[in-house]
């Protein structure tokens, strides 16, 4: 994206020694060009250097703070684009699963374009040409969604990156669209103001194709596309190395405000690039001046390391550190598809005021189809909530949580792919915002009688030292009569409603902008936590999997073993997320002490299970292990998400 000057000049050097003189003088003028280049530093490069502030440890990247600019933006648009909208079959995983020959992508695949020996993945790229798009339309339209932010898939699982990679020849610059279009994208959303970012789920790319001989994931002619053919289950030292090249060069040539990463990068073969990579972008941010997020899921970093996104799910309750979800506007998949079935503005803006009275921001994602049009239905949802937040959008931008997210009977299922779960708030649930001394309190719908706040009553008031100013209905013209009762705050409803979605009231309080300091103040520091992950678990053979960020077939004779670091000494509770329908039993041992899990059976739900306590006299470096019980049945059914060990 940059041309600098001295790039320029000594193009026309060589341009010139090249048309007007004999070759003696085209090598001397190149030689002077080499030296030059390789003198300094080139603008833009963020390798490390002994002044850069962060080293590619935890103790040096938890100094990072999200910044403000993220946590007051709330909303932000994530685009699924690429070859894989030109089928437009199922969802976005079309080019793993028409590789899988029980799958209903390969059975359609064959029957509509061929085996995909002769017919591939591949074959689709000539077909996305992107001879619609209009960048500048589609930045116009995320402004007026009132979206703060846009994240494109940079790439994909499938190995064709939408940018200017110079690791493979398969690319939206080379082949398709032939156009840069990261580039272009986030030229035209800066231009209107809009921070902009970049997503990687290149890592995944490892083992997304499946290759048999009978294939054309096997040729060796496609392997920048497909892969090299692979010698092992897990990552080696070759892919680990590509992956660190492509993510720095993509952060390097767009300096992107945010990087968004997927899952698989847990993977421990790819530890030392990804934490190499934190540093390198947190320092590269402070020489392109500007303050970035960096945007993981599943743990894949330590907590404080970056900004924990939940796919698919929310949080129940308010947390400490910044968090994000991302989902799709679509209930099945994140790109263009055929049949969507597309969810309802009214849910969307349910799910962000959700999210946001909970210190979360939403990243919502669309897909456009291949010739860089978006769908009418996708257009209609944005501009519906665009609508609302224009309205109602001080409610959101630049807010913080109350000491409290809400009221009401609508309750949370935590954690990611948990959406399916989770309802639209009812008239009977509220949500709470804070922004200096106005207090916003945010009704999920339009009640059959008055508005009735429980978190508002005088004795709550009157506990925190706040008081009532005046109140007023976003969007609402009249007086509204309001009366506080020991128990409850009564708003009178007005006769029309006001909207058709969420309703806000503004209420101006005395004293809020103290009991928020004081409160902040008094939060306690959160507890040592360790992380143990599907991915860091160290390799033992070829035992069990790891997929969406759980360990499954997990065979009976296999010791998943994590090396641990405990930073501070005392007493830790340790918690393991799990699905376990089968009831399967096992042992955990660290640091000398076991502890065996109940043998009950959580149906097809993840949950938390406190395992118990352990002690740690030091500091320093464990192993922890986990085993099935020698004497049990064994079904390998159960899937574990994660283990945590909490300070106490």
């Amino acid at each position: 994206m940059k041309t600098t000057k001295r790039t320029t000049l000594f193009s026309k050097i060589i341009f010139f020694y090249t048309t007007r003189v004999n070759g003696l003088f085209l090598f001397f003028a190149m030689a002077i060009l080499l030296l030059y280049s390789c003198s300094g530093t080139k603008e833009g490069d963020i390798s490390m250097s002994s002044s850069d502030k962060f080293t590619p440890n935890w103790e040096s990247l938890s100094t990072y703070e999200i910044p403000e600019w993220f946590r007051d933006a709330k909303f932000g648009i994530f685009i699924h684009w690429g070859v894989y909208s030109v089928p437009a079959y199922r969802n976005e995983w079309y080019p793993r699963n028409i590789y899988r020959k029980q799958s209903p992508e390969h059975k359609y695949h064959v029957e509509t374009y061929g085996f995909p020996k002769e017919f591939g993945y591949k074959n689709f790229i000539t077909d996305f040409r992107a001879e619609n798009w209009i960048p500048k339309e589609w930045a116009k339209l995320f402004k007026e969604t009132g979206a703060k932010y846009v994240v494109p898939v940079a790439e994909h699982h499938d190995g064709f990156p939408m940018y200017d990679c110079s690791f493979t020849k398969y690319n939206a610059v080379n082949m398709g669209p032939k156009r840069d279009v990261i580039g272009d994208l986030l030229i035209a959303c800066r231009d209107l103001g809009l921070k902009t970012g970049v997503s990687s789920h290149r890592a995944f790319n490892w083992e997304f194709y499946a290759q048999e001989e009978d294939f054309d994931t096997w040729d060796t002619a496609y392997e920048q596309l497909y892969g090299k053919r692979r010698t092992q289950k897990w990552p080696d030292q070759e892919f680990a190395k590509d992956w660190y090249g492509r993510t720095k060069e993509l952060a390097l040539k767009y300096e992107p405000d945010i990087f968004w990463f997927d899952f698989y990068l847990d993977q421990p073969e790819l530890r030392d690039v990804r934490y190499q990579f934190a540093a390198d972008y947190y320092n590269a941010s402070l020489k392109w001046e500007k303050d970035v997020v960096l945007q993981y899921k599943y743990d894949i970093y330590d907590p404080r390391v970056g900004l924990l996104d939940i796919e698919r799910g929310k949080l129940s309750g308010i947390r400490r550190l910044p968090w994000q979800t991302d989902t799709s506007i679509s209930f099945r998949g994140w790109s263009y598809i055929q049949n969507p079935d597309y969810k309802p503005a009214g849910l969307l803006i349910d799910d962000l005021i959700d999210i946001v009275s909970k210190n979360g921001n939403l990243l919502l994602n669309i897909g456009p189809k291949p010739d860089g049009t978006i769908p009418e239905e996708q257009q209609a949802i944005l501009l519906e909530m665009g609508k609302w937040l224009k309205v109602n959008g001080e409610s959101i931008y630049g807010t913080r949580p109350w000491v409290k997210y809400g009221e009401g009977p609508t309750k949370t299922k935590e954690g990611a792919h948990q959406e399916g779960d989770n309802k639209g708030g009812t008239s009977k649930d509220y949500r709470f915002t804070v922004k200096g001394d106005i207090l916003y309190v945010t009704c999920m719908g339009w009640p059959e009688d008055d508005f009735s706040i429980a978190s508002l009553g005088k004795d709550t008031t009157e506990k925190f030292e706040i008081q009532i100013k005046d109140l007023a209905l976003l969007g609402y013209d009249g007086t509204l009569k309001w009366k506080q009762t020991p128990g409850n705050l009564t708003i009178e409803r007005p006769a029309e409603k006001t909207g058709d979605h969420a309703f806000v009231f503004k209420i101006n309080m005395n004293g809020l902008t103290k009991q928020m300091s004081d409160y902040e103040s008094s939060i306690p520091e959160e507890p040592e936590t360790v992380y143990c992950l599907p991915g860091n678990s160290l390799r033992n053979g070829e035992g069990y999997g790891v997929r969406d960020g759980n360990i499954n077939n997990w065979d009976k004779d296999v010791v998943l073993r994590w090396n641990i670091k405990i930073r501070k000494a005392g007493k830790y509770q340790i918690s393991i997320e799990q699905r376990n329908h089968m009831g399967e039993k096992y042992i955990l041992e660290v640091n000398g002490q076991q502890l065996t899990n109940p043998a009950e059976n959580t149906e097809q739900a993840f949950f938390d299970l406190i395992l118990g306590e352990v002690q740690f006299d030091r500091p320093g470096n464990y192993e922890l292990t986990m085993k099935a019980l020698p004497d049990e049945e064994w079904h390998k059914k159960l899937l574990l998400k994660q283990i945590k060990l909490i300070g106490i």
